[in-house]
Formats: C-alpha cells, sequence, structure tokens
C-alpha cells in the first residue's frame, strides 16, 4: 500500500512483530525526534480540532460549545482524527526532518541560559508542546470560527 511505501522511505515500517515499535526506533533517533515528534503531532491534532471545529461551525451554523452541540462536534471530529492517524507515517517523517531544529533549539537555550541539558530540554517542551501547542488550537479555533461567521462562545440566552 501507500502507506507501506512511506514508512518503508521513512524507514519506519516494521515487518517483525517482534522488532522495535516505531516509537522505539523514534527513542533510537534521539531525544530530539522524540520531542519533535510529540510537537508535529501537537501541531496535527490542532490542525484536525481546527478544520472540524470550522466544518461543524459552517455546517450547522452554530459553535461545538453551544448547548447540546458537543457530541455532535465529536463525531465529526472523530472522522478527522481517524485520517490523523492514517497519516501517522507521514507525521513521523516531519518529525523526523524537525528533529535538527529542536536539537538546535535545546542548544540555543542551554548556550545562552547555562543550565544544564536536561532543564533546556525542559523548557524546550514547554515552549513549543504546551505552550506552542494551545497557541495553535487558540489560533486555529479562532481562525475557523472566523472564516465560518460563528462566535467561538455562543451567546447567553
Amino acid at each position: 500500500t501507500f502507506m507501506d511505501k512511506v514508512k518503508n522511505v521513512l524507514g519506519l515500517k516494521n515487518d517483525d512483530p517482534d522488532g522495535p515499535t516505531t516509537r522505539e526506533k523514534l527513542a533510537k533517533m534521539g531525544l530530539s525526534a522524540l520531542l519533535s515528534y510529540g510537537w508535529v503531532s501537537n501541531m496535527s491534532y490542532a490542525v484536525t480540532l481546527s478544520l472540524s471545529w470550522y466544518g461543524f461551525s459552517k455546517k450547522t451554523g452554530l459553535s461545538p460549545l453551544a448547548p447540546g452541540q458537543w457530541k455532535p462536534f465529536l463525531a465529526v471530529y472523530a472522522g478527522f482524527y481517524v485520517f490523523n492517524n492514517i497519516i501517522r507515517p507521514l507525521r513521523f517523517g516531519a518529525s523526523v526532518i524537525v528533529s535538527k531544529y529542536f536539537d538546535n533549539f535545546v542548544s540555543f537555550i542551554q548556550n545562552k541560559t547555562k543550565l544544564s541539558r536536561k532543564w533546556s530540554i525542559a523548557i524546550v517542551v514547554i515552549i513549543a508542546n504546551v505552550f506552542g501547542t494551545f497557541a495553535a488550537m487558540g489560533l486555529g479555533v479562532s481562525l475557523a470560527s472566523a472564516a465560518a461567521g460563528v462566535p467561538i462562545f455562543p451567546p447567553k440566552a
């Protein structure tokens, strides 16, 4: 299949059921690859959330936060979630490409702050994977709401 070819090109195909998992392969590639996978995955889910929010709001004219709309919204999100899992090998590939930037960012923090590598990694995780994820989700939902013409927070009745 196409996905098997992608996995094979990225070196992530696991023909041996007793062999290393994809996560173990990433860990072997280094901490930067693991950190970057977390970031790439979070960004992918932020896009998924935003597209779901837009599609739901555009179709229904309501915010997912409106009374009684959360379950129908989750049904829309579930479809995007399944797609996101199908493209997982592409996310792994992207994380390998991005990992050098994470490594550079850790080194930058370490050089500027004179903190240990462990604390520099913690700062990068907080900045990129926590604050970055919330910022991407907030921006994505805001843009989706604006594009759909539906406010994020429904007016009080």
